[in-house]
């Protein structure tokens, strides 16, 4: 699986679910960071039907098909264990 968390330098949401993320023993080395404001992280944001960040993305081991999405970072903790799970 791949993950790709959404982010932008001044999002705080995005930094508020990365320290979240760490605080829960998920390591950034889990997850790839896509800038929105690289048109292409952009242009797959609006692609999937979204249009705000954070945004996480799970996909199929080749990269190809999502199987799975989280929007924001208001989430309980055991909902991003159970995202990040293989």
């Amino acid at each position: 699986m791949i993950v790709k968390l959404y982010t932008g330098p001044n999002c705080s949401a995005c930094a508020k679910l990365k320290d979240r993320l760490a605080s829960v023993g998920i390591s950034s080395t889990s997850y790839t960071e896509a800038d929105v404001n690289n048109p292409s992280n952009r242009a797959d944001v609006v692609k999937l039907g979204f249009r705000g960040i954070p945004l996480l993305v799970k996909y199929a081991a080749d990269g190809g098909e999502m199987i799975a999405t989280l929007m924001g970072a208001s989430y309980p903790d055991s909902k991003y264990k159970e995202f990040f799970s293989v």
